[in-house]
């Protein structure tokens, strides 16, 4: 890759996962063990699942420029679907995800809640200014069969300048099993959640800038690396 100035795409492609619940077993939640699953973590009673990563910088331009992001985007490779039995509508799926210059620390804080940002916030140990692009999604069920519909989609995100040389990524799910009143009252029943693979995508410029603008990123962004969680 050329060490001018000009532009760049960075990009982490991370792979889909499939999870099944069954809601009479102890703990309800499995990774099934047939399909790829690369990174991801399971939380098998209550059902959050994790992904944690990084786009490695070292090498994309020189110590003397920075990447001015220009476009950010989370692309899905495939489809979101869940399904109960064989056609039958599936559950819900509420996930959140984050690109940025500070290492998430805390993807456990609030799951329970999922009301709070995933990064850039106080209980993550970063502010927003740290954040390059993040987003929480709420994908539900269709009438019938496999497919889901994304019912809220909400982003936020500076992109800072990148000075340091890892972009953070994190992802949080929570699967909510569906539901179903053919016993006369609701009841969860057993359901399969599919995530569809996705890719972290920074398109910007390498650009040289002021030395003291340089130095005062250098120094937020790359000692902030270093601050211990605050758990």
């Amino acid at each position: 890759m050329s060490q001018s100035s000009g532009p760049r795409i960075l990009a982490k492609y991370v792979e889909g996962v499939v999870v099944n619940s069954d809601v009479d077993a102890d703990p309800i939640y499995t990774i099934a063990t047939s399909t790829p699953a690369s990174g991801w973590s399971l939380d098998r009673t209550n059902g959050v699942l994790q992904w944690q990563g990084y786009i490695d910088i070292s090498g994309y331009r020189p110590d003397d420029m920075v990447i001015i992001p220009q476009a950010v985007a989370v692309e899905y490779g495939g489809a979101y679907f869940s399904t109960s039995g064989a056609t039958g509508p599936g559950g819900n799926i509420f996930i959140q995800y984050a690109m940025t210059t500070d290492k998430i620390d805390d993807m456990d804080f609030g799951a329970a809640g999922i009301a709070e940002p995933l990064a850039g916030f106080l209980g993550d140990n970063s502010e927003m200014e740290q954040v390059v692009y993040a987003g929480t999604e709420a994908w539900g069920p269709t009438s019938n069969g496999l497919a889901m519909v994304n019912q809220q989609k909400m982003t936020y995100g500076d992109a800072p300048p990148l000075v340091g040389p890892r972009i953070y990524i994190g992802i949080r799910a929570v699967l909510t099993p569906a539901i179903s009143s053919a016993s006369g009252s609701p009841a969860f029943v057993d359901t399969s959640f599919m995530i569809p693979p996705m890719r972290f995508v920074i398109g910007g410029m390498a650009e040289e800038v002021p030395e003291f603008q340089l130095l005062h990123l250098m120094k937020r962004q790359i000692d902030l690396q270093q601050t211990p969680d605050v758990d």
